[in-house]
């Protein structure tokens, strides 16, 4: 047999990178770019609320060369602070160098071994309920720790092994999660006591009942995210015909941690 028809080629051509497949955001005019955040909040497709959320993240995807719906996958906003997964700071680490080797991955805890080329040695990273607890996060997110365990503690190893070993991997940005954990723990503003006490006699009036919420609640557990949009439309107008704020930001809060759980998919998915 011939031997130059049975030759393999000694290197294989690589594939290039997404940032040279796709044109970035810096390739668009401004009206071009606010014209795709429009479309992107009418779509829902990402799960942005309006088009200036929208047009936030493209303008971040501007600064960092990257396509637009590349940024619309990898980050949320949360109470108008800009977050990025943590599925995407596991990925931009993996393509740093760096490696995390998954010790326990259970619903009783999760461990991860980060270590990277830039690093002098491995940081280990736990995460189980005692600790959510002894940080508040049990309580806030109670249900989501309950249902998703394993998934929950493996975010948290994410963000706090990546940004301990490996800081550029995460961008000085925190995990959705971790973002509204802060905007939980930040001070109310100081009121008078006459306007507390008409606020709290205003919430009394406007509260759906208990066994309501709860129904609006469990309607968001659903299998699809376009599922959860619809979902979440028809609950938080419910509790916004109401008045009943508490409800509307459980919801905002449910609606969250839902969406994180449907876009990771694959093991980590109750469905």
């Amino acid at each position: 047999m011939n031997k130059e028809l049975t030759r393999m080629p000694e290197r294989m051509p690589e594939r290039p990178a997404a940032s040279q497949q796709y044109p970035s955001a810096a390739s668009y005019s401004f009206e071009q770019i606010q014209r795709m955040a429009i479309a992107f909040a009418k779509s829902g497709l990402f799960g942005v609320k309006d088009a200036d959320q929208a047009l936030a993240l493209m303008l971040h995807a501007q600064a960092t060369g990257k396509h637009p719906a590349l940024v619309m996958k990898d980050y949320d906003i949360i109470q108008n602070r800009l977050a990025k997964k943590a599925e995407a700071m596991l990925r931009d680490f993996q393509v740093s160098g760096g490696r995390v080797e998954w010790t326990k991955y259970a619903d009783d805890g999760v461990t991860g071994v980060f270590s990277h080329p830039l690093a002098p040695k491995p940081v280990t990273v736990s995460w189980n309920l005692e600790r959510a607890k002894k940080a508040g996060l049990a309580t806030k997110d109670g249900a989501m720790y309950s249902k998703f365990a394993a998934a929950m503690f493996r975010s948290r190893c994410i963000s706090e092994g990546v940004r301990t070993i490996a800081p550029d991997a995460t961008e000085q940005l925190y995990t959705p999660e971790e973002a509204r954990q802060i905007e939980d723990d930040k001070p109310a503003p100081s009121v008078s006591v006459n306007t507390a006490v008409a606020e709290a006699a205003q919430q009394v009036t406007n509260a759906l009942p208990e066994e309501q919420v709860e129904e609006l609640v469990n309607s968001l557990d659903v299998k699809t995210l376009s599922e959860l949009i619809t979902a979440f439309g028809k609950a938080y107008t419910i509790a916004k015909t109401a008045g009943d704020k508490a409800a509307m930001d459980r919801l905002k809060l449910c609606y969250d941690d839902m969406k994180s759980m449907l876009e990771r998919g694959g093991s980590d998915a109750p469905f």
